[in-house]
């Protein structure tokens, strides 16, 4: 039985165990452990037992005074020790995940793609969305959960399976059989445009009347402070400060809002609209939703219309007539002159996200960032202190 340190950050110790724990060295296993966890002083300690060919009942009973004494993870159990951990209701009580199975991806279809990966078809009944290069585990888990929790409150979001890795990166497998992006179907199937573009509003009017609990997901606002915190390198202290108080300033709802709504983050399946990207959920005012969905079918496609292209998968015309569809259709109370005001609103607004670019689009070529950061110099945060206040819908 041997323990090494894997890794280490302000937030884990990762710790590799090896070999067999039994009685006869369980307490010795204990000492290892105890040893580097108190030496280093980190918060979540992290057993990765991938090479752990056995464990007795003496190395249990060490898992859960380690357990006591401070947070504890086990990661990369194999079938044979997952067995046991159920077998003797260990998963009930412990944090513990099974190992990753790694999968091959060669001559899979590309069926969409989105800012956080893209969707292969591994089998005519699955799918799997591959996140981007050191997306960490706990964001994909933050997901899944994600998507568990809004699949309960009615929001159509594919039912999440294993994950997997590929290419040393991480994946999330779901069934969908017969599955194309959304952006595929309406570019490749206009006569159905008004069809699938009146489910795409639907769902998004789904969103955004579907109530949750406190706590149930996270605050939009908490996730946009993060971004604008991200930016710091960017921006002035007083820049900064503004961007703050645009966000603070709309008004708080208790209602779901998918973050990154677009063609290109949802399936079509047996001619129904499916979520794939669900990274994003959280709870807020709807006009969030609409700013992040205007910064790539309203600003983007004006500031870069070949990467808009390239993000939303489908071509500017169909971008923009999308974007005319969701806002004549969702707001269809309203005159003409009403949704062109919100349109514009929304516009503006949009320009924050376009401004917190550094932390949205760090996989984007940095070009892209600084001419976003550029833009909202010039475009947004010299108007930004009328925005303060003004959404009133």
């Amino acid at each position: 039985m041997n323990v090494t340190v894997c890794s280490k950050n302000e937030e884990e110790l990762v710790l590799d165990v090896s070999g067999t724990i039994n009685s006869a060295n369980a307490k010795e296993f204990q000492r290892l452990v105890e040893e580097e966890r108190d030496a280093r002083s980190h918060g979540r300690l992290v057993l990765d037992v991938e090479k752990v060919e056995f464990i007795s009942s003496a190395g249990l009973r060490v898992l859960l005074r380690l357990e006591r004494a401070a947070p504890l993870r086990i990661i990369n159990a194999s079938a044979m020790l997952m067995e046991v951990f159920q077998d003797t209701g260990f998963t009930s009580i412990l944090d513990i995940r099974k190992a990753i199975p790694e999968i091959s991806l060669d001559g899979c279809e590309l069926i969409g793609q989105g800012a956080n990966g893209q969707v292969y078809r591994l089998t005519r009944e699955t799918v799997v969305k591959l996140f981007g290069e050191g997306a960490p585990l706990s964001d994909i888990e933050r997901e899944r959960e994600l998507a568990q929790r809004s699949l309960i409150h009615g929001i159509p979001t594919a039912i999440t399976y294993n994950l997997v890795q590929s290419q040393g990166r991480y994946g999330a497998v779901f069934e969908l059989v017969d599955a194309e992006s959304l952006s595929h179907v309406l570019r490749d199937h206009p006569e159905r445009f008004d069809e699938f573009a009146q489910q795409y509003v639907d769902i998004f009017r789904n969103f955004h009347a579907t109530n949750v609990r406190d706590g149930e997901f996270p605050s939009i606002k908490d996730i946009y402070h993060d971004y604008i915190a991200g930016c710091a390198d960017w921006y002035t202290d007083d820049e900064l400060d503004l961007l703050r108080a645009v966000v603070d300033s709309v008004p708080d709802r208790g209602t779901l809002i998918h973050g990154d709504y677009h063609a290109n983050n949802i399936l079509v399946a047996d001619d129904e609209l499916i979520m794939i990207d669900m990274g994003d959920v959280s709870v807020g005012h709807p006009i969030f939703d609409f700013l992040a969905t205007a910064a790539t079918q309203a600003n983007l496609v004006e500031l870069n219309p070949a990467f808009a292209e390239v993000h939303t998968g489908m071509p500017v015309r169909l971008i923009k007539r999308l974007w005319s569809y969701l806002l004549d259709h969702y707001f269809a109370d309203k005159d003409d002159r009403e949704r062109a005001r919100i349109d514009q609103q929304v516009r503006l607004f949009s320009k924050l996200k376009v401004a917190c670019a550094p932390m949205l689009a760090r996989n984007a070529p940095i070009e892209i960032v600084e001419s976003s950061v550029a833009d909202a110099k010039q475009n947004f945060l010299p108007n930004a202190q009328d925005l303060i206040g003004s959404v009133d819908w």
